[in-house]
């Protein structure tokens, strides 16, 4: 993410996404950025001073409910792109507040929890 947005990362991944906050160690937490846990899943979202948003490469997260999560996303703004290349699996892209590409499964349909 760019210099100074935490706050937007706040709200995309607690406010949205559901996720909670993990305070980052020192010295790393001087450093800027922000983690973020729910369950096993944890991301960590740094800070890029020349900044590029990533639009390929991306996280895959596997969710119960798919459809809660796509009118979640759309309530707050997010456009919600369903893929249907891969039969009897059902998913979809959206992108950060800063524009990087995150892919969301639905748990069973190919890709399951562990």
């Amino acid at each position: 993410m760019p210099p100074g947005k935490e706050d937007l990362a706040r709200a995309f991944f607690e406010g949205v996404l559901n996720m909670v906050e993990e305070d980052k160690p020192y010295p790393l937490s001087e450093r800027g950025g922000a983690w973020f846990r729910a369950g096993s899943t944890i991301v960590h979202v740094g800070v890029e001073t020349d900044f590029q948003p990533q639009r390929k490469a991306h996280p895959a997260f596997i969710v119960n409910d798919l459809d809660a999560l796509a009118s979640r996303l759309q309530a707050g703004g997010y456009e919600v792109k369903w893929d249907d290349a891969l039969p009897d699996r059902r998913r979809f892209y959206t992108a950060d507040p800063f524009g990087n590409r995150i892919e969301f499964m639905f748990d069973g349909h190919g890709f399951t929890q562990s």
